[in-house]
């Protein structure tokens, strides 16, 4: 899951010193939104192996594309996708969303607590939009 979480003001408060030393990294992705904005929080969802939010970003830029010489210029030395991989995500627009990694967070977030919460009611298959009292509730079981 990749929670893209919009806000005029921030809702946790993260040092520019933190983020000014984050890991750039950029997620591709064909998923139906388009309402990602620069200082949009990210809570990342492993579905496949551990299924648990392990990790927080912010968006720094977010590009609807299908030009792949122009998404590959836009992701180098921020992700592990080839120009191939690239080139055949770009067949159709893709979704590129320029992010830091704040942090992985201390205890990752498991599905079923997420379910337990009452944070998602059915499987995370794309990007979610979660409401504030969402977030915070992922963020408090994470122990931050």
């Amino acid at each position: 899951m990749v929670d893209i979480h919009a806000r005029k003001k921030p809702i946790v408060e993260v040092s520019k010193s933190h983020i000014g030393n984050a890991i750039k990294l950029a997620y591709l992705c064909h998923a139906a939104t388009k309402e990602i904005r620069a200082g949009d929080l990210l809570l990342f969802y492993r579905s496949g192996d551990e299924q648990c939010v392990t990790s927080l970003g912010v968006v720094e830029r977010f590009e609807v594309l299908d030009d792949a010489a122009k998404i590959a210029s836009l992701v180098r030395r921020r992700t592990v996708y080839s120009i191939k991989q690239i080139e055949e995500m770009a067949v159709e627009p893709t979704k590129v969303v320029l992010f830091r990694l704040v942090e992985h967070l201390p205890n990752p977030v498991s599905f079923q607590r997420l379910q337990d919460d009452g944070v998602v009611t059915g499987n995370i298959q794309s990007i979610t939009k979660i409401s504030d009292v969402a977030f915070f509730t992922v963020l408090r079981a994470a122990g931050r």
